[in-house]
């Protein structure tokens, strides 16, 4: 039996790219603040692997595998939480001064991208 994604498809992209990409934003300030490491590759591997966990879970709905799709809904919600801890893990470099700018930013981050969505839905409504 094969399944769409008629109705609800277009969430794929805030719930499941949305992750992936807040995981990369996270990881590359998590590395950005260390130094000799190289946080743009990471950054990009961490989007990734998000995207791909994603299309894995698109390819069980399809397929009719519901039960896979639903655990990999929790992996793909978790790794952006994931992502930056093990970059953090097994990339330690030496720390450099100002944290706090980073923290800053990740916060900043998360609310110009969750706002970035909201704002964009008002002009490009679902189903437009």
């Amino acid at each position: 039996m094969v399944r769409s994604f008629r109705g609800n498809g277009a969430l794929v992209v805030p719930f499941g790219v949305g992750p992936a990409v807040l995981a990369g934003g996270w990881t590359a300030l998590v590395l950005h603040g260390r130094t000799g490491v190289r946080w743009l590759w990471w950054s990009v591997a961490a989007v990734l692997i998000g995207v791909a966990v994603v299309l894995a879970s698109v390819a069980a709905t399809v397929l009719g595998r519901l039960d896979a799709a639903d655990r990999l809904t929790y992996l793909i919600l978790a790794w952006a939480a994931i992502a930056p801890i093990l970059a953090l893990a097994a990339r330690r470099g030496v720390r450099q001064a100002g944290p706090v700018r980073h923290v800053v930013a990740a916060v900043v981050f998360v609310v110009g991208f969750v706002g970035g969505f909201l704002v964009a839905e008002q002009f490009l409504a679902p189903g437009s």
